[in-house]
This record gives structure tokens, sequence and C-alpha cells, in this order.
């Protein structure tokens, strides 16, 4: 993927609808292309969302297919925000990983995009079986 396509599926608090002030730099330095989803698992974390990656097809994970403009600062503000970057400690709770997705516009063949992958137990974490974030838990800060 180069730097001029290099894509971004996000499925909770970086969704546009949430408002969030890191939805608001996604929106201002990409460009939305289509909801989208992937084969894995969606939890209720705390206020947000984390998906973790399933072998099952009947597991899916809805979102937003963004493509990147300035792709390297956009990802490594996102890997801070998602505190994966080498400035945290790790185990870091996300892991940003090449992953992929279906588009739901016909018009799109993409099929990989960058994600971030949920990387901490879920024991006591709610599954949202309907793969689908609902915006009234985004912290809107």
């Amino acid at each position: 993927m180069t730097e001029q396509n290099t894509y971004l599926f996000v499925y909770g608090t970086l969704m546009k609808d949430t408002n969030h002030s890191m939805a608001r730099l996604l929106t201002k330095y990409s460009e939305f292309i289509c909801r989208a989803s992937m084969q894995g698992q969606l939890y209720l974390i705390d206020y947000y969302p984390g998906a973790i990656l399933s072998e099952s097809k009947d597991d899916i994970v809805y979102g937003e297919l963004y493509k990147l403009s300035n792709a390297s600062w956009v990802l490594s503000q996102l890997d801070d925000y998602e505190e994966c970057s080498s400035s945290f400690p790790e185990p870091h709770e996300y892991q940003r990983q090449l992953i992929t997705i279906q588009p739901h516009d016909a018009d799109v063949s993409l099929s990989l995009a960058w994600a971030y992958i949920y990387q901490y137990p879920l024991s006591n974490k709610p599954r949202i079986k309907n793969g689908q974030f609902e915006v009234r838990y985004a912290d809107t800060k």
C-alpha cells in the first residue's frame, strides 16, 4: 500500500458520527470511501469498543472506510490516540494491523486496510453481538 493509497477501517470513536476530536482529525485528513465491515467480534471495553479478528463468517464488525491523505502523519497521530505508538509502554491495548475488509459499495474493489485490533483480555467485557458500535457510548472530548 503506497502513501497515496493508504486506507483505514474504523469501527468506534473514530467514526464520523461520534464527533470525537480524533474523528474530526481523520475527517480533515482523509476521504470517506464507504461503509465497510470486517470479519471479527466487537466488544464494549469502556465508552469505546474493541474489535478482534475471528475465523467465523458469522462474526462481523461494521464500520467506515477512509482513504488517508498524508498517511504517515495521520497514522502516527492515531497510533498515539490508540496508545500503540513507541511512546507508550507495551503491551499495547491496540495494535494497528493490515486486515481484509469488505466495502459495502459495489464500486469499491479494495480488500485491505489498516485497523486497530484490540489486544487485551476480554473477560467481563460485553460483546456487541450486532457488530455495530453505538455512538451514544462514545466519549466526545
